[in-house]
């Protein structure tokens, strides 16, 4: 006797009657999943149904919009790695969440997490094409103790499989975010041995060319056919997960092999520091022209100076606030006619007077964002910042330089160093809302006859009437033009809110 399938029966009916069915059941129940996997027609059908559940919604156009996926929302992967109809998409970010730390954490929990990564592979491996891929780890707690040492290889595994598909997949924009990732001590001992700074074999196509050679054999292609290079133009670097083994070597070789990146960020990454010297002398990308790198260490003068030499078409350079400041006596200049084509600089004092000084370097900078950070450790010392300054003065002079304090709390009163006086923006940043801080800035503002702007965030509240703040400014510092508070901007000169 013939066995007629559940499905048979439902292909009978009309589309218009499948669709008001299947919208009278709960779009996240797995069997509208199970009924999308028995035939094509049926795929087309329930299949969106069920992603609408998970806030993918208008599934034609997502090649021109984004999936974004909580911890919760992952078991979505299983269905989309199935969809027949999603060719593209323009940004895809996924939050991930695994803590080996909880008392009832089981070898399950990470055979969850490393399933949700390879579906994510599969996912992103049926599309043409992905623009832009975030991958955010805030969530993830990771020890691997002496005994879970094997775990190692089952991450590197799952890791590079997924982060291979997204640069075959002509990403251009790759973000790694936060996670909390910690190996075993051995797995630290001695310097790792790191790619040489030249262009590596791309192993991401390695298995791609072993197909394209069986395939031509079959078809008879030309086996002059190429690999395309990666199409990854930006790649942030915000998580210890890609420094550290197993991942460290694949992030290198990415690094050196992808002739499309003009923008490199490496921001709060929190691994050994003596491993940055072995990283930054590691990494070598001609066509460089934006790089941010915000550290809470100290890298060596040397080390830095090497990295720009190797990175001479850098336009933007942004050396940030937690970058641990140059120890007294290494603070010479960088090595002369570096960085020909830097235009922007965003870094401290000792890294300014670095690159700066007596225009050894970096000849035609024209914007300088002059970092300044003040804690419950660290005052406004105007006076050092003006000996650190003096080499620079003359160019200076001739530069668009911003002043940016960055505190938490009001800084106290100093009198502003001449190296200063110059300065056309005023920037104050701080985690500690104070009203202290416009009685200072109406103090300071006199000591900068050519400031043009100025900028508050999250400095004050401002009460109802932000105007008089803004006109109080204008009597003190007659040039003022335009000012911000919080993302506001104001006509300094007409006392009212611009369009």
């Amino acid at each position: 006797m013939d066995v007629v399938e559940p499905a048979a029966g439902l292909l009978r009916l009309p589309n218009e009657v499948l669709l008001e069915a299947l919208q009278l059941l709960d779009p996240a129940d797995p069997g509208i999943f199970a009924l999308s996997t028995s035939c094509r027609r049926l795929h087309f059908l329930a299949l969106p149904i069920h992603l609408a559940a998970y806030g993918i919604t208008d599934t034609q156009a997502l090649g021109f919009n984004d999936i974004y996926l909580l911890p919760s929302q992952l078991d979505v992967l299983r269905a989309l790695q199935t969809a027949l109809f999603i060719p593209a998409v323009k940004h895809v970010s996924c939050c991930f969440s695994l803590n080996s730390a909880r008392p009832n954490y089981t070898s399950l929990n990470l055979s969850a997490f490393l399933g949700h990564i390879r579906r994510l592979a599969g996912f992103l491996s049926i599309l043409e094409w992905v623009d832009e891929v975030t991958l955010n780890f805030k969530d993830v707690n990771f020890w691997v103790m002496g005994e879970r040492l094997d775990d190692l290889e089952a991450w590197d595994s799952a890791l590079s499989m997924l982060l291979n598909v997204i640069l075959q997949k002509h990403c251009k924009t790759l973000k790694v975010e936060s996670g909390m990732f910690m190996v075993h001590q051995s797995q630290l001992q001695g310097k790792p041995k790191q790619p040489k700074p030249s262009l590596a074999v791309h192993p991401w196509s390695v298995v791609h060319d072993v197909g394209r050679r069986i395939g031509s054999a079959f078809v008879g292609k030309a086996e002059s056919q190429q690999v395309s290079p990666p199409a990854l133009r930006t790649f942030n670097i915000h998580s210890r997960l890609l420094l550290l083994h197993p991942c460290y070597k694949w992030t290198l070789t990415a690094l050196n092999s992808s002739p499309n990146l003009t923008s490199l960020s490496i921001i709060r990454v929190e691994i050994p520091e003596n491993n940055w010297d072995d990283i930054l002398s590691s990494i070598h990308v001609p066509p460089l022209k934006y790089f941010s790198l915000d550290l809470r260490y100290t890298i060596k003068t040397a080390t830095l100076d090497h990295f720009l030499v190797r990175h001479p078409r850098l336009t933007t350079l942004n050396l940030g606030r937690d970058l641990v400041l140059l120890k007294a006596g290494e603070v010479d200049a960088a090595s002369k006619d570096c960085l020909h084509h830097l235009r922007n600089l965003s870094a401290a004092p000792p890294y300014v007077r670095f690159l700066v000084a007596d225009k050894r370097a970096a000849p035609a900078v024209r914007n300088i964002r002059l970092q300044i950070k003040v804690t419950s450790r660290v005052t406004f010392d105007a006076a050092t910042i003006n000996q650190e300054l003096v080499p620079c003065r003359r160019s200076l002079e001739r530069i668009h330089l911003t002043l940016v304090i960055m505190a938490s709390s009001a800084p106290p009163r100093e009198d502003m160093p001449d190296a200063l006086r110059g300065a056309r923006a005023l920037e104050m940043v701080s985690m500690c809302p104070s009203d202290a801080f416009e009685a200072l800035v109406l103090r300071l503002l006199p000591s900068f006859p050519a400031l043009e702007s100025v900028t508050f965030s999250r400095c004050m509240t401002w009460g109802p009437d932000p105007l008089s703040l803004v006109r109080r400014l204008k009597e003190v510092c007659p040039a003022i033009q335009a000012v911000t508070l919080d993302g506001t901007k104001y006509d300094a000169t007409s006392a009212c809110l611009m369009e």
